[in-house]
């Protein structure tokens, strides 16, 4: 359906419902034509788009390769030691295997997190349900 621009002047008599019906009926073939979303994107020496079964296809030219950083050290062996011992449950100190991750990682020591050290059980001013009971609360 082709378009026809409908010029309006004052006076003119139209026909309302002819005129909104006529809109309506543009606006649904529209939506009938209209891309309905992505088809394919594939790379290719040129760019390219176009539209097939109803679907936007797009060939994007490759690009060069950005730089390459270089690779993270990872843990040190003694990081991963220290980790699969605790994860085992084979570590013979894990408060000592806890604070050595810490020193290592440069992480700040849970007794000096006060929030942390606060809501931690069994640490000296944590509220648990045992000291609640003892106190009759």
């Amino acid at each position: 359906m082709k378009y026809v621009k409908q010029h309006f002047v004052i006076g003119m008599k139209v026909s309302l419902p002819e005129v909104l019906n006529r809109m309506e009926d543009g606006i649904a073939a529209a939506c009938a034509a209209a891309v309905e979303g992505i088809g394919s994107v594939t790379t290719g020496d040129t760019p390219a788009a176009g539209i097939r079964d109803g679907k936007l296809c797009l060939t994007l030219p490759r690009g060069e390769p950005g730089p390459q950083g270089a690779p993270g050290e990872g843990l040190s062996d003694n990081a991963k030691a220290l980790l699969l011992s605790l994860l085992a449950d084979t570590a013979p100190d894990k408060a000592a295997a806890l604070s050595a991750l810490r020193e290592e990682w440069g992480v700040a020591d849970r007794s000096t997190d006060t929030e942390t050290a606060a809501a931690a059980p069994g640490v000296a001013g944590a509220d648990t349900e045992t000291a609640s009971a003892e106190r009759g609360a």
